[in-house]
């Protein structure tokens, strides 16, 4: 009984607050380990790479709420990024190649909802369908090359900084974070995902629109990769299509794992998200300034996932 109560006083623990504890602590390890670590530059460039990057978790928070699951929206990003290269190639204006491809990633998210909600499609085998289609057509319509941002207004929304060298992203964050913590906490939708996610038979018993709100949230997932496409191809400067968003869908469930949304469905949690996502990041400038290789960085993050669902697991026996 001690032993129980031991394991799931942990994984309470692990749920609430592994998100901040992990990030505390790589940032302890690098304070002592890493040279030039302790600088404020090295927090804005957390912000600065994590914004896209949080845009997508952000979705995918929701969806994991629900008991589902997006792994196509690393390619969403990359096929919306090329298409807004693309058109500002072709000379339209910014506001509208962003509108057309919000337009876009909206379409590719409710296809997604219906085909799981309504056809009864698995998640993970229709995203994963979605993410090769998507890749290759963001590869055919570049013909395989990576096209330049020439454009200054785009150029300028992902390269300016404030006073003091602080990155425009610092915005594009609290935007993101106000409205999914609102969407979450203060809003009809954060209930419904995890009615959802905690028993779907229940929920629809209860009045939930099963359907419905699985489309919005793949929908939401949907839009939140396109925006993430704008702000990565505004501050890269260029999109290939071979690697842009690629493996961000790793990030973003890693993200929402140790951010305390569990992985089988329930309460989305932003906030948890949140410092998910600098986690994730922090791990990868981690080894880069570590000179250790990129890949250890995946391996890293995999086993994240792992002991969060092991730490479910543990909760729930």
């Amino acid at each position: 009984m001690k032993k129980i109560w031991k394991i799931d006083t942990v994984s309470l623990f692990f749920q609430k607050y592994g998100a901040v504890a992990v990030f505390l602590l790589l940032v302890l390890v690098n304070a002592v380990f890493t040279p030039n670590f302790v600088n404020v530059s090295t927090m804005w460039n957390i912000i600065a790479q994590m914004t896209p990057i949080m845009y997508i978790s952000v979705g995918m928070t929701f969806v994991i709420g629900t008991s589902g699951i997006d792994l196509s929206v690393g390619s969403t990003l990359a096929f919306c990024s090329i298409i807004l290269a693309r058109m500002l190639q072709l000379g339209y204006p910014v506001l509208a190649a962003i509108g057309v491809i919000l337009l876009i990633g909206a379409i590719i998210g409710i296809f997604n909802g219906f085909m799981v909600s309504k056809m009864g499609i698995q998640p993970i085998i229709l995203t994963i369908v979605m993410q090769m289609i998507l890749r290759g057509f963001a590869i055919f319509v570049s013909e395989g090359k990576s096209i330049p941002i020439t454009n200054s207004i785009l150029s300028s929304l992902g390269l300016h900084r404030f006073q003091g060298g602080v990155p425009i992203q610092i915005i594009y964050v609290g935007i993101i974070l106000t409205v999914g913590w609102i969407l979450a906490k203060k809003m009809a939708l954060g209930s419904y995902v995890e009615a959802i996610g905690d028993n779907e038979k229940a929920a629809f018993l209860a009045g939930v629109r099963i359907v419905g709100i699985t489309v919005l949230v793949y929908m939401l997932s949907g839009v939140m990769s396109a925006l993430a496409g704008v702000l990565e191809a505004a501050r890269s400067g260029a999109v290939d299509p071979s690697i842009v968003g690629d493996l961000y869908e790793v990030d973003a469930i890693a993200a929402t794992a140790i951010g305390g949304t569990s992985l089988d469905g329930g309460k989305p949690n932003i906030i948890g998200t949140f410092f998910g996502v600098m986690t994730m990041i922090l791990i990868t400038m981690t080894i880069n300034m570590n000179n250790i290789p990129y890949e250890i960085s995946n391996i890293v993050k995999a086993f994240i996932i792992l002991f969060s669902l092991y730490m479910r697991r543990e909760s729930k026996a």
